[in-house]
């Protein structure tokens, strides 16, 4: 009994780390992009993955977030510092300052550009990475967790459709 718990405690700290991942990734990136559609997208995205985290809260307890493992789904690498292309000053995107402390250039010098199709393209492949691992997560879970991961898994394999699909549009 133990080594199933075990498992399913590790495949919830996968699952919780895919959600953490994804929110901060969404999170940052709404901060950091210039681009107002870009911004729409990845604040929608965010939100989803909230509802996500909250469905899994529900079986798995806010505790267990904790202990979340992050999977590197997510290029949050490329969100997580700005840049002031005026002087080269570099902050963390969540203390992205309003004007910059070195030359005094306005907020905007710090925004990174990140197309529409980029911002699909990112969550469409997060999107089919996310759905996998939940799939995996669920293999080794029971109960009333097995079925929202593989709930979580359809909606991830949904979102990557969407996102794929939105992709598609913007590219004819």
């Amino acid at each position: 009994m133990t080594s199933k718990g075990g498992k399913e405690s590790d495949a919830l700290a996968r699952a919780f780390g895919v959600l953490v991942e994804g929110l901060t990734f969404y999170d940052l990136a709404n901060v950091a992009v210039a681009e107002m559609r870009v911004k729409v997208a990845f604040e929608e995205l965010g939100r989803h993955k909230k509802d996500q985290l909250a469905r899994l809260e529900g079986v798995a307890g806010s505790g267990a977030k904790e202990a979340a493992v992050m999977p590197g789904i997510y290029p949050i690498n490329v969100v997580a510092k700005v840049e002031c292309y005026v002087c080269g000053f570099v902050a963390e995107t969540k203390a992205m300052p309003n004007t910059c402390p070195n030359c005094g250039a306005a907020r905007y010098a710090f925004e990174k550009e990140i197309s529409l199709s980029k911002a699909w393209e990112i969550a469409a492949d997060a999107g089919r990475k996310s759905a996998t691992l939940f799939g995996e997560s669920a293999a080794h879970a029971g109960g009333r967790a097995k079925v929202v991961l593989e709930e979580l898994a359809r909606d991830e394999e949904g979102q990557a459709v969407q996102a794929a699909r939105q992709l598609a549009e913007l590219r004819t």
